[in-house]
């Protein structure tokens, strides 16, 4: 999974603003992806990208794929990511390249998103309370 120069960029002081400053980078990572998957609005795959000046992830870093955690429980959300993208995007993966290319359009829309609206004086529960709060309720 590639990310871009702009993620990069912002990856650090993002991280710092969660609380994240001492995990791995995935975590943060990890945020924005769910922050994008939270929207109604789909994904635009057509939109043009430029990765040349960012990184690029395993996904076994990004999603845990086939990995345990320190005490030897499943930490492989590679599957699961998969379903809440195919879900969110109403459309079947059916390769791991698509499944890559859905997590990087969903992860720079939430660095889009999460630098936009954090400031160096943001309070990120005050953030995520804001946002619950435009959540439509449904019955």
């Amino acid at each position: 999974m590639r990310t871009t120069e702009h993620t990069e960029q912002h990856l650090s002081r993002i991280a710092r603003l969660l609380g994240f400053e001492n995990d791995p980078k995935w975590l943060t990572i990890r945020f924005a992806i769910s922050i994008s998957l939270a929207l109604e609005e789909k994904i635009n795959m057509k939109e043009k990208i430029d990765f040349s000046n960012g990184k690029t992830y395993n996904l076994e870093v990004i999603t845990g794929k086939g990995k345990l955690d320190l005490t030897g429980d499943q930490a492989d959300y590679n599957d699961l990511m998969a379903l809440i993208i195919a879900n969110v995007e109403e459309k079947q993966i059916k390769t791991e390249r698509e499944f890559e290319k859905a997590l990087e359009f969903h992860c720079e829309r939430g660095f889009n998103i999460l630098t936009s609206s954090l400031r160096d004086n943001s309070d990120i529960f005050g953030w995520i309370k804001q946002e619950f709060l435009t959540l439509p309720l449904y019955p």
